[in-house]
């Protein structure tokens, strides 16, 4: 083999040798590049401010609800004089349903936090009875006393109604209601917040604040 033959056979080796080098050196950069991509954690802009202001708008959240009867006397009657002359007693059974749930006008932007892996932290409001509704159809006077010496009071059975009202209401809250309204309240929001987007969701729940509706 001639010199010059020798000459140009290792340039073209030492041509490939500089080829594969570069091409080595630019995959193995491209390699480091993507796997530091897939291992480095991005931090994901959440607006919370934005959030609070959506879950807001969505006011009442109605989670939990019970069908309760109740049955209430209301009397009236004169000190030192027998009720069967003067008295006047009406027992009402009422039947109606209570709703209760959350107030989420009522979410402040220090209720709504992000952690450090970026769960979305939402501290409820407290759950409270937002509806009681009495059924009037199923309500009635089951029960009326009136004494001899007097005429029965007309607006007593109204009375009994208002009653009825409140006695319902606290009936359910006594079997529990706004206990299932908080822990239905935290199901539900999580869900929200799954549909907007987020991922990672914790709710907490808030004491029981009175009841109204």
């Amino acid at each position: 083999m001639s010199r010059k033959a020798i000459v140009i056979l290792s340039a073209a080796v030492l041509l490939v040798i500089g080829v594969t080098f570069v091409g080595g050196w630019y995959f193995l950069k491209r390699t480091r590049h993507a796997v530091t991509e897939v291992f480095t954690p991005h931090e994901e802009q959440v607006d919370l401010t934005a959030l609070v202001t959506r879950v807001r708008a969505l006011n009442r959240l109605e989670t939990a609800s019970m069908r309760v009867v109740h049955v209430s006397t209301v009397t009236q009657s004169y000190q030192y004089v027998p009720d069967g002359l003067t008295g006047d007693q009406l027992t009402f059974l009422a039947a109606g349903d209570v709703i209760a749930g959350i107030d989420l006008s009522q979410l402040r932007q220090e209720d709504v936090s992000r952690e450090g892996d970026g769960t979305i932290v939402v501290r409820l409001p407290p759950p409270q009875v937002l509806v009681t509704r009495l059924d009037n159809r199923e309500s009635h006077v089951i029960n009326r006393k009136t004494g001899l010496l007097r005429r029965a009071d007309v607006h007593m059975e109204g009375r009994a109604r208002q009653y009825a009202e409140q006695g319902i209401r606290n009936e359910a809250v006594n079997k529990g209601i706004l206990s299932l309204a908080s822990q239905n309240a935290e199901v539900k929001v999580a869900e929200l917040l799954h549909m907007f987007g987020f991922q990672r969701v914790r709710c907490e729940a808030a004491q029981a604040s009175p009841s109204r509706g």
